[in-house]
């Protein structure tokens, strides 16, 4: 069937440049500012995020104005009968507050914004899934039910070293933030639809792996296919090591390392970080 409807995401998403062309994504995006410079996010390299922040530079973000939202909506009406716009959470950005106020402004009953209340490779496998959904030919009032039911059925969970980035950025309580880094413990954070909990804690980074590696067993006892996207900030070493813990669990887990973090995500998780997006299929 026709594909009908044109999807727009923000640049969090880390979505490959080829699968964006060959989809006909219109990716908006974030800046970045690393002291007093800015930088237009998918031009960073995100290692130069890692950098700074090694060097305890301040990094700060700043979401996509409302017109360039428009106009990627204005572009795709041109060629699709409705256009689909994706955020990451409300709860970790305004990005969606620039969506939703372009919506307005140009006023057209065939666009819809919608929060993935995820992050990081989270909201790009949903985004992943949708792509596939729509082009089946569905609406976007239907990808947007068939995208509240993935919800459902994952959620990030990750680590970092000091849980003092995700204080300062605002999106962790300061006790949490506290208790975390006055133990010298490895957090372990779960961020599921749009909320952020501090979930678990150990030793060490060892000790992360062994846990991340149970949550996915845990998941596999429900007998279902298993998702799994690997991400970090500054942690390869890890990564891989994890994506090959991971592969003895079987052909019923599906791993992907997605790689290093997005630059804007990377300036509010901070050093350490390392995680999975983790969900089931049915």
């Amino acid at each position: 069937m026709k594909k009908t409807v044109g999807l727009v995401v923000d640049s969090t998403f880390g979505l490959k440049d080829k699968f964006v062309k060959e989809e006909d994504i219109i990716v908006v995006p974030l800046k970045v500012m690393i002291d007093d410079q800015e930088y237009v996010d998918g031009t960073l390299d995100p290692n130069a995020v890692v950098k700074a922040l090694q060097e305890k530079k301040q990094v700060k973000t700043s979401q996509p104005s409302p017109d360039l939202f428009k106009a990627a909506y204005e572009k795709h009406l041109e060629k699709y009968d409705e256009v689909l716009c994706l955020t990451l959470s409300k709860t970790l950005s305004g990005t969606i507050n620039s969506a939703g106020l372009a919506k307005t402004i140009l006023d057209h009953p065939k666009v819809v914004v919608v929060d993935t209340e995820s992050t990081i490779n989270g909201s790009g496998y949903l985004a992943e899934k949708v792509v596939e959904y729509i082009n089946e030919g569905h609406t976007a009032s239907e990808a947007v039910s068939y995208l509240d039911d993935l919800k459902e059925k994952g959620s990030l969970i990750f680590t970092v070293d000091n849980l003092q980035t995700l204080h300062l950025n605002g999106r962790l309580g300061k006790m949490s933030a506290f208790i975390g880094n006055i133990l010298k413990i490895k957090p372990i954070l779960r961020f599921r639809r749009g909320v952020l909990d501090v979930e678990h804690k150990v030793r060490s980074f060892h000790n992360v792996i062994l846990y991340l590696k149970k949550q996915v067993e845990m998941m596999l006892e429900y007998g279902k296919d298993v998702v799994v996207r690997i991400a970090y900030v500054d942690r390869a070493t890890e990564a891989k090591e994890l994506e090959h813990e991971l592969f003895q669990l079987g052909d019923k887990v599906h791993v992907k390392l997605t790689g290093i973090i997005s630059p804007v995500i990377s300036a509010h998780v901070g050093l350490g970080g390392l995680g999975i997006y983790l969900a089931y299929e049915e």
